[in-house]
This record gives C-alpha cells, sequence and structure tokens, in this order.
C-alpha cells in the first residue's frame, strides 16, 4: 500500500539511527530515501518519515502504532527487540481480543502495540492509534466523525464501547474503534485513568497533495478550532498535529543543493505551502 496519510516521527538529530533500527526488526522495511532533514523508510507497505527535528517534543503513548503480528516467534522477536532500553507499558498477556498482546515504547520513545492475530482481521499490518486521555477524554467520537467529514469517503470499521461495570470510564464511551480515511486504517481510544501525556508534534500526520486545491482543503477544515503553525504543520482542534504537504516537495528538495537551499529557505517563511512559491525557489 501507499499511504497518502503518513506518520511522521520526531527525533532528536538521530532520525537515521532510529530509521535503521526499524528497518532492521519491522517486516519487509526498507530505507526510501534521505536527506540532512528527514529519512523515509517503508515497513510492511507502510510509509514513516523520520524527522531530525531537535530536542523539542518527545515521543509518547498518545499515539501508538498497532502492529499485528501472524506468528508468537514474530511476535516475541520484535518484542524483546522493542523494549531494549526502551519501556513496557502493558506487559504480554492474553486478552478476548488476542491470545497475545502488549504495549511496549521503544527507546526512541515510540510506542507500539503488538498483537497476535492475522493482518486481513485488521486490514493493515501497522495501524495509528490515538489515544485520548485526560483533557481530551470524551473527544474520541466527536473526533472520528470530525476527521470521516473531513476526508471524503471515509467510514468507520466498528465501535466498542465500555460498559456500565468498567469504571472508572464511562458507559457509552469508546474502548476501542477503528475507521477509514483515504483507504487507510486508523484506531481511537479513551482511557480516563490518570495519564501524564497527550498529544504533541513528535507523531504528527503528513498529508500528502498533489494540488494547491487540496492543501487548501485539508488546511482550512483541519485548522477550525485549531491553530496554524509554521511550514505546513498545524493543530487540530483535539491537539492532534498534522503536516499539509505537496509530494513536489520531496522531489525538490532532491534535485541538486543549491536548489534545495532556496526551497528550504522559502519553505521556512510559509505557514499553508503555497506550490508556486516553492517551484519558483
Amino acid at each position: 500500500m501507499k499511504n497518502t496519510i503518513n506518520p511522521c516521527l520526531w527525533f532528536d538529530e538521530n532520525a537515521k539511527e532510529a530509521a535503521d533500527f526499524y528497518c532492521a526488526n519491522l517486516q519487509d522495511a526498507h530505507i526510501l530515501n534521505e536527506n540532512s532533514l528527514v529519512v523515509n523508510f517503508e515497513a510492511a507497505g507502510y510509509k514513516f518519515t523520520c524527522l531530525n527535528g531537535g530536542p523539542q517534543f518527545k515521543g509518547n503513548p498518545s499515539i501508538s502504532f498497532y502492529y499485528v503480528c501472524e506468528s508468537k516467534e514474530e511476535f516475541l522477536t520484535l518484542w524483546n527487540e522493542l523494549k531494549k532500553e526502551g519501556k513496557v507499558l502493558m506487559p504480554i498477556a492474553a486478552y478476548e481480543f488476542s491470545d497475545m498482546y502488549g504495549w511496549v515504547e521503544d527507546r526512541f520513545n515510540i510506542s507500539w502495540q503488538l498483537m497476535l492475530g492475522k493482518v486481513h482481521e485488521v486490514g493493515q499490518k501497522i495501524t495509528p492509534c490515538f489515544n485520548f486521555v485526560d483533557e481530551q477524554y470524551g473527544k474520541a467520537e466527536d473526533a472520528i466523525e470530525f476527521y470521516c467529514s473531513v476526508f471524503k469517503g471515509s467510514e468507520v470499521d466498528g465501535i466498542l464501547r465500555y460498559g456500565s461495570n468498567e469504571p472508572p470510564n464511562t458507559e457509552g464511551y469508546i474502548r476501542h474503534a477503528q475507521f477509514c480515511l483515504l483507504g487507510q486504517k486508523f484506531m481511537v481510544m479513551e482511557n480516563n485513568k490518570a495519564h501524564d501525556f497527550n498529544f504533541n508534534e513528535a507523531v504528527s500526520l503528513i498529508i500528502n497533495c498533489t494540488t494547491q486545491e487540496q492543501i487548501d482543503y485539508y488546511w482550512n477544515k483541519l485548522t477550525q478550532g485549531g491553530n496554524e503553525s509554521v511550514c505546513g504543520w498545524l493543530r487540530d482542534k483535539f491537539g492532534v498535529s498534522w503536516q499539509v504537504i505537496p509530494v513536489v516537495l520531496e522531489e525538490l528538495m532532491s534535485t541538486d543543493a543549491e536548489q534545495a537551499d532556496r526551497v528550504v529557505k522559502t519553505f521556512l517563511q510559509m505557514r499553508k505551502i503555497d506550490i508556486e512559491k516553492l517551484l519558483q525557489a
């Protein structure tokens, strides 16, 4: 699959080290391209961008990656590598939805939910999962409705709600849900236990746009109730970070060094991206 929406992982000048680690351990993973700012890699057909962003942001479990393992050997091998110098958030155990499940934060502060199962049951091997906690608790269903309204042709695959006997969670709130945006699966959870994290720029979602019309549309929709930032970044009304980026940017950055430098200087002066100005740089 080629994901029109792909996650961007923020690192403190060690994006290449992280990308190499993931390529060594995730299924069918390899580097796509790289420069001093970003390293793009693909795992199981799913694209990630690793960004040398600096020390400002660190990953946390607010956005994790649900990873389906189709054998116990695959599960345990990946689990053992991810937890090295990392942190186990939920130990491996059997649950009603899987005989083996665990949640781990790797040494780069990126969180992974590993499940023993079949890829066809989810639709993707790797799926971003939003975790609505603290001040965002209770907003998961609104978020699903909002995202499905922004991305045309979206659909909700299913919602599992909390029952009356699951305190401190509120009956009817979302325990787990899966939905589809632009042909890609996403998941949502919410939990009312105390947590010391929330959404930040450490994991953002890049919308790869082919036209200025698409950039204008997604920028205008996602900034409603949210905040504009620089270089195509924004925060939506739930605090989730997005990048609305033209696909031509990667091509312009990989031609020659002088042009790439001019493009970067032009890019850094923008909030919403203007494709024509990039082409003229």
